[in-house]
């Protein structure tokens, strides 16, 4: 069968000129941001195209997409009145990609183009992170921050040494984190502080660069492994980087009228927003979508299930989810709960469309810094409120049974059935919590030992969360019951409590 590449498809070449450099060439960036720069080129609202960036040293994406003239395929499942729907689209808005690790001087060198607008990335929530390290132009830093600051000062440079005004670029961080835009910058004037890259620098980032604050929304599964030859052959080609994702998608962007004049996404028809504060769209969506999927997963996973569409048909892990949801973070969150639990309902049949099949294992990737941005806040807000969560507790029992035979990166997980699993996490998380499970000894006082030792960690979490005593006395006793009892059972008794 034939692959796709320009070959195939002639027609999907472009002369648009790059006008973003975007960090992360991963499922959620090709499926949602890259897509729809796609549709605003097919309106002729940008005319403009994206050199991909490989974020890690390990990365496998790149090089498939090389392999590809930069083409992939989208496959968007969702319900539009009442039907089930399908949207298949061959994407062309990747113009090349750079892997900084071999290729950081061409990197480097693209920055100072005159074409070049806007920086994107997508480095999940431990990529936006301060990481101190030597400044360099022949070799780049494992961090994405630094990267970041080394492009904008080489991109400064050529501005200046040209005696051109301005040359300053959009930076739209598209990892979840509350204010991602205002954090990386931060973290970028620290490096340059660290560098000692001079007054006049840090002016062009302050006056020139813009650093937006962004909030999205679309679940993109990835490539369809169970039917990936089916659709081969609807196709009529192999794509190795086939892109599944969900219909649905939402945008919401802090800024101004300027924005959205050079990125004029709402006029393209897709629903983005851009608004002085971003706030209330962040918060929904982090809380009740996101917090659904981590607080949710880990149990599922243990529990031997593969894809979220599995965890909602579930007898108990579909229930419990939407218990977590409504009795738990709903109450917890400072929000209009009508807005809340219409959101809700919405996240709970976009959960269990049984087209999505979006995979447990890739939501579990840095799970660490998943449940501190996504679990924890709702945990604590709870908390402010007298309210102990049980079944949040439980989701930190569940998180912390992953590592309970892990013994390096990836974490192995043993699970339900017979079945296997790993995933990816930050290393210092998965020295951390196997260190603290080395002493259990399948009693609920070594159980209360292993969760002080992991909720008192302050790197991990940015607080002693053990000073909680009755929080670490409700996760020590769930998670002795979920490593003697088993998952299920001590969902199911959870979901009898209520």
């Amino acid at each position: 069968m034939n692959k796709l590449d320009l070959n195939l498809y002639p027609e999907l070449k472009s002369d648009l000129k790059i006008k973003v450099m975007q960090f992360g060439e991963g499922n959620f960036l090709r499926g949602f941001i890259d897509w729809m720069v796609y549709k605003l080129n097919q309106q002729g609202l940008f005319n403009g195209r994206i050199l991909a960036i490989q974020p890690t040293p390990r990365g496998r994406v790149l090089p498939k997409l090389l392999e590809q003239d930069c083409l992939y395929t989208t496959i968007l499942h969702g319900i539009k009145d009442g039907k089930e729907v399908e949207e298949i689209e061959r994407i062309n808005s990747i113009a090349a990609g750079l892997n900084p690790y071999t290729q950081w001087p061409q990197v480097l060198e693209a920055a100072t183009s005159p074409d070049l607008q806007f920086i994107f990335s997508n480095t999940t929530e431990a990529g936006i992170t301060y990481d101190k390290c030597d400044y360099s132009e022949t070799n780049a830093p494992l961090s994405f921050p630094a990267k970041l600051t080394i492009v904008l000062y080489a991109r400064f440079k050529a501005f200046k040494d040209k005696c051109q005004c301005g040359g300053g670029l959009t930076i739209m961080p598209c990892e979840l984190l509350d204010d991602n835009g205002t954090k990386l910058k931060n973290i970028v004037l620290q490096h340059a502080a660290d560098w000692n890259l001079g007054d006049e620098f840090k002016a062009y980032l302050e006056e020139d660069c813009r650093f937006l604050n962004t909030l999205v929304d679309r679940v993109v599964s990835g490539y369809p492994v169970a039917l990936a030859q089916e659709y081969e052959q609807k196709l009529g080609y192999s794509d190795s980087l086939m892109t599944c994702g969900e219909t649905f998608g939402f945008m919401a962007i802090e800024g101004d009228a300027a924005v959205e004049e050079l990125l004029p996404f709402a006029k393209g028809g897709l629903n983005v927003v851009t608004a002085p504060d971003i706030t209330p769209y962040r918060l929904r969506k982090v809380r009740i979508l996101n917090g659904a999927h981590t607080s949710n997963v880990p149990a599922a996973f243990l529990a031997g299930l593969d894809t979220v569409d599995q965890m909602m048909a579930h007898p108990i892990t579909g229930p419990f989810v939407r218990s977590v949801v409504f009795d738990e973070i709903i109450p917890a969150v400072n929000l209009d709960k009508g807005m809340l639990q219409s959101f809700a309902e919405d996240v709970m049949n976009r959960f269990a469309d049984p087209s999505m099949h979006h995979q447990l294992a890739s939501i579990l990737m840095n799970c660490t810094s998943k449940v501190k941005a996504r679990v924890i806040p709702s945990i604590l807000d709870a908390r402010a409120k007298g309210v102990l969560p049980k079944k949040l507790c439980f989701a930190l029992a569940a998180y912390m049974a992953l590592y309970a035979k892990a013994d390096g990166v990836p974490v192995k997980v043993q699970r339900a059935e017979g079945k296997s699993g790993e995933f990816n996490d930050d290393a210092y998380a998965v020295e951390a919590l196997t260190k603290a499970w080395q002493s259990y000894q399948k009693t609920e006082a070594s159980a209360l030992f292993t969760v002080k030792a992991v909720l008192s960690d302050t790197k991990l979490w940015g607080s002693d969360l053990s000073s909680d005593v009755d929080l670490t006395a409700c996760t020590a006793k769930l998670t002795h019951a979920v490593i003697t009892d088993g998952v299920l059972p001590t969902m199911q008794a959870l979901l009898e409590q209520n």
